[in-house]
């Protein structure tokens, strides 16, 4: 859910959950198989039900890494219902008249009173959204592997080509932060794919490609920084460019998130590249961006003004060591001398709200110090926009959900509007969306797993219409 710029609120945040020691039996999923899914949970059956009484059967929730609970189960004519006393979960529901599939409730601590429909599959099926595309295509697709010649890096990424056209504008799809497969996947939903069909339907090409060390794509992805993945943009277009059965004469740049950063970089100093989208995208420095991002993201958990005052004059403590410190050398000392002189100075209800009390202290500048020292961490703090963004005179989109909490849209998009070279500016803040353009109610970061939606389809027409323009010109 590469979700978020910088990442460690993410990781430190609150969160409510329980932890299981699970006793597994193996058992084959050659029998009947029952699934259904909420939002991105998925809860299969397996066992044959007509035997319930005298052969086990088995629930596996994957998502939670439950796999193979014994349940007791009741089936009637019309219906069936199964529970588990020690994991806290049930379903009761009836059969369609066919008896291929069984509707009802399923009920787990936070999952309350969820509508699911159980199909009988013949194995297992992967997350299912309904924006995700499906076979046949109505488009070309071209699943490759190609060295980088000035990385030395072998690429795994899939082409996307509009049917029975000669000429297209191509896009090279970029992501944002963390590891991710070439699909952009977030918690089943495909993003990239999702982009590339919209794409291909109405006549654009793109490339989508493996980050470093997932998938078919090589390298060591915690040693790289932005400027790394920047580099394995500039090695994809010399590729592009190479390959004779590809037109790659209007290639483009849409970038999400620390994406958006990576196009900037690039759109700076390639030639080849022709226009850029920056979705997302971070505009601002790297200090400011911290700031930015984890103050709106301390805002949506409903904390006080005093408690999120207080934690921000924490973290930019720290974030100024971070940023002093030269390279090669770790920030992890002066954070905790700093930190413990900042402690001393608070009351017992401020670190209480801080979550700084009973060893919590030592837990944050673990989890943060790891962070802090890596290479990837120390590149992005350093960032400034007004190194790339002057010298980028091509075509610019640059485009924002009005709820995104990890790249807030107004400081972002105004800060694109100041440095940007470029005379053919467009910039769009979409209301109601967050950070991965799904339409929110909550807008908060958990809240992105539980929503259907892959990506809003107006921001998905607007970037073809912008393109299609562009490329016609």
């Amino acid at each position: 859910m590469r979700t978020s710029f910088f990442n460690y609120i993410k990781r430190n945040k609150i969160l409510l959950g329980l932890s299981f020691t699970m006793l597994t039996c193996q058992i084959s999923f050659s029998q009947t198989i029952w699934q259904g899914q909420h939002h991105s949970t998925r809860i299969i059956l397996s066992g044959d039900l007509a035997k319930y009484k005298t052969d086990s059967l088995m629930v596996s929730i994957p998502e939670f890494e439950m796999k193979n609970i014994k349940v007791g189960t009741k089936v009637e004519a019309d219906s069936v219902s199964f529970k588990s006393e020690m994991y806290g979960f049930s379903f009761k529901g009836k059969y369609n008249t066919a008896k291929t599939a069984i509707s009802g409730i399923f009920n787990y601590y936070s999952i309350a009173n969820a509508s699911i429909v159980l199909k009988k599959e013949k194995e297992i099926q992967p997350l299912y959204f309904a924006q995700n595309p499906k076979k046949p295509y109505p488009y070309q697709v071209i699943d490759m592997t190609f060295l980088g010649k000035s990385t030395k890096l072998t690429y795994g990424a899939t082409l996307t080509i509009p049917q029975n056209k000669k000429k297209y504008p191509l896009a090279i799809l970029i992501s944002g932060t963390g590891q991710h497969d070439r699909n952009y996947t977030f918690a089943g939903r495909q993003t990239f794919a999702v982009m590339a069909d919209y794409l291909a339907k109405q006549g654009i090409a793109s490339l989508r490609v493996d980050d470093r060390g997932i998938g078919k794509t090589s390298g060591d992805f915690q040693e790289a920084t932005t400027g790394d993945f920047a580099d394995d943009v500039d090695a994809q277009i010399a590729y592009l460019k190479s390959d004779k059965n590809i037109d790659a004469s209007y290639i483009g740049l849409i970038g999400h998130s620390e994406g958006g950063m990576i196009a900037s970089i690039v759109s700076a100093r390639n030639k080849e590249v022709k226009f850029m989208i920056s979705l997302s995208g971070v505009g601002v420095s790297g200090l400011d961006m911290l700031n930015l991002q984890n103050t709106a993201i301390l805002k949506s958990y409903k904390f006080s003004d005093k408690t999120v005052a207080k934690q921000m004059e924490m973290y930019n403590i720290m974030f100024k060591i971070v940023y002093d410190t030269k390279d090669g050398e770790s920030a992890q000392p002066e954070m905790a001398v700093k930190l413990k002189e900042w402690m001393a100075k608070q009351d017992s209800i401020t670190l209480k709200e801080t979550q700084l009390l009973d060893g919590r202290d030592q837990t944050f500048l673990y989890r943060y110090g790891k962070d802090a020292d890596r290479k990837w961490y120390r590149y992005t703090i350093h960032y400034k926009p007004e190194d790339y963004l002057p010298k980028i005179t091509i075509p610019v989109f640059a485009a924002n959900g009005d709820k995104d909490i990890q790249v807030p849209a107004v400081e972002n998009i105004e800060s694109f509007k100041k440095y940007l070279g470029t005379k053919d500016l467009t910039t769009k803040i979409y209301p109601g969306l967050n950070h991965m353009y799904q339409h929110c109610t909550t807008c908060t970061q958990n809240e992105s797993k539980e929503l259907d939606e892959v990506f809003a389809p107006e921001v998905l027409d607007d970037i073809t219409k912008w393109i299609l323009t562009r490329y016609k010109k």
